[in-house]
């Protein structure tokens, strides 16, 4: 029951965070230079057309009363139209490319995780000494690189190279990605090289923090193996901060998806907004960004209620509150 009153209070603060920044993105989006009915009808269009087109579509009204049809067509599940696509639905474009966005995401996070964790762990196991020094040193190597940079690095060696993957990760007309899953993998090691410095790094520190604690100590001098110690008491507290990390980092994902997905040309959310962009296709930018957001937040609630479970101290803390 306290679990229940919990998970509702955060989801009525996400409830919140999404309304507010529902309303961000719809002014900062609508306050871009350009006019959208020059947009849909060319610069060649005459004033009239041009001013009957924004009565049509209702751009001239008032901004709160835009804001209202377009929160509204939201909640109906009706994202609006394209203008680039000329009047095409953006629930037809949007969730293909999110399905697709989804997978590389998943593809990248069975990636990084358990590799992050391991070599964290070991680093954290073997402190001050050599392994511990190499991981380290790969850590923040991998921080300090773009995703572009790690990006266009891994296609010169296993694209241009040794040829074993596809240079750019298109899937031919007709075909599914599933039937082309090998257009993941670079992409995906692209988005590993950046989280893995993160979450190994958090999962070090964590570990020696653990490994140092009395807790620890004494179970070590009861005679218990080390291993034991290791995977049995100092692994499970060890992995709450690295389990924030993660989650946290879950929404910088699909925004960091922008700039892979555009490298490798991967017909994703990230490629599809970065083309809303370029061409000023208002509705399809709102409707990328919130989504983003959205993605952002249920991760960060999703990760909240998780920490909460693994440590009970947490969960008790805000049962008292």
């Amino acid at each position: 029951m306290n679990i229940l009153k919990t998970f509702m209070r955060r989801l009525g603060s996400l409830i919140v965070t999404l309304v507010v920044m529902s309303v961000v993105i719809f002014v900062l989006v609508e306050i871009m230079p350009g006019d959208v009915a020059e947009m849909i009808l060319g610069q060649s269009a005459t004033p009239e057309s041009l001013e009957a087109l924004r009565e049509a579509r209702g751009l001239n009204d008032p901004i709160y009363q835009r804001y209202a049809r377009w929160a509204g067509g939201i909640l109906q599940g009706d994202l609006g139209e394209s203008i680039y696509m000329r009047g095409v639905a953006i629930n037809s474009i949007l969730w293909r490319r999110v399905g697709h966005s989804v997978l590389l995401a998943f593809t990248a996070f069975i990636i990084f995780v358990p590799l992050s964790i391991f070599f964290g762990v070991l680093a954290g196991v073997k402190a001050k000494k050599l392994t511990d020094s190499i991981i380290s040193f790969f850590g923040l190597a991998t921080m300090a690189l773009p995703e572009f940079v790690s990006g266009v690095f891994l296609i010169g060696l296993f694209a241009v190279q040794l040829r074993v993957f596809p240079i750019v990760s298109i899937i031919p007309i007709g075909e599914s990605i599933f039937s082309n899953l090998n257009i993941l993998i670079l992409p995906a090691l692209s988005i590993t090289f950046v989280m893995f410095g993160y979450i190994s790094r958090m999962q070090r520190s964590s570990m020696i923090l653990v490994l140092n604690s009395d807790y620890i100590r004494a179970a070590t001098l009861k005679g218990m193996p080390y291993k034991y110690v290791i995977f049995r008491h100092a692994l499970k507290n060890a992995l709450l901060p690295t389990i924030t990390i993660i989650g946290m980092n879950m929404g910088w994902l699909f925004g960091g998806l922008i700039v892979v997905e555009t490298l490798f040309a991967f017909p994703g959310m990230g490629s599809l907004l970065m083309t809303a962009i370029r061409t000023r296709d208002v509705p399809l930018i709102e409707a990328c960004v919130l989504l983003i957001t959205a993605i952002f937040a249920i991760s960060t609630l999703v990760t909240d209620m998780l920490y909460g479970l693994l440590n009970p101290r947490i969960r008790y803390q805000g049962d008292a509150q």
